[in-house]
């Protein structure tokens, strides 16, 4: 309601998702079309029915997603419902970028659940980066170089026009991403990414109580007794619970 009130007055619309991401449950079932929900079991603890039903969470955000773009008309349905979404008939950009890598459990192969969300690793700080609009020439196109998300902050300046140097006083992280967009045979511009990991540090010296997967992996990440719960472990810190 707020996107279409907009009327012709620029606008910048940031929608968070909470799916995926623990604790999985699967989702409305008119959200799956895939067939995914039949392969969907009562075992929150299998490990294949994790990833099943993180699988679904994907399906049912991009189910979402797409009633999002139809119901501000930026796309429309067909006759036999598939989206139809031609970027050149409009003058909004789409950024879809998440905010994490996976999470262990549902990691796949060839990767390492173990070098998953809350690494430093490939699989841990690697995360999905999708932009569509009318100023993305020869769409449909994978660019394989070095991005990082703080790049993603130097493309909304782009879209909107302002300059950041002229904005902004403090030093400015991102890396152009427009050259990306504007030419399909742009170089490389990042030469490094950066990533570090530590134990979720706290405000005041603070850390993150230990939290034990599977009775052996103590992980620092949850932030909190019921994250640690959410996500299948038993948690060690303040107000643990466990003889």
């Amino acid at each position: 309601e707020w996107i279409r009130s907009r009327g012709e007055r620029p606008w910048m619309a940031t929608v968070s998702f909470s799916s995926p991401h623990t604790p999985l449950q699967p989702p409305p079932g008119h959200l799956l079309r895939s067939g995914i929900g039949a392969r969907i079991s009562d075992d929150c603890t299998d490990p294949i029915n994790q990833r099943h039903i993180a699988d679904a969470l994907i399906e049912a955000l991009d189910a979402e997603f797409g009633r999002l773009l139809v119901e501000t008309g930026i796309a429309r349905r067909g006759a036999d419902g598939a989206l139809i979404y031609d970027p050149a008939a409009t003058d909004t950009m789409i950024v879809i970028v998440g905010d994490n890598g996976s999470f262990g459990p549902t990691v796949k192969v060839p990767f390492d659940p173990l070098r998953a969300k809350g690494t430093a690793y490939q699989t841990g700080v690697w995360v999905p980066l999708i932009v569509a609009g009318p100023l993305v020439e020869a769409p449909d196109r994978d660019v394989e170089h070095m991005v990082n998300a703080v790049d993603v902050f130097g493309l909304f300046a782009d879209v909107a026009g302002v300059d950041l140097g002229q904005v902004v006083t403090r030093r400015i992280d991102a890396a152009p991403l427009m050259p990306y967009l504007r030419d399909p045979s742009q170089g490389s511009i990042r030469s490094f990414n950066f990533a570090q990991g530590g134990l979720n540090l706290q405000a005041n010296g603070a850390v993150n109580g230990p939290c034990v997967f599977n009775g052996s992996l103590c992980s620092h990440t949850p932030t909190s007794k019921s994250v640690c719960e959410d996500n299948g472990g038993v948690w060690w810190g303040a107000g643990a619970e466990d003889p």
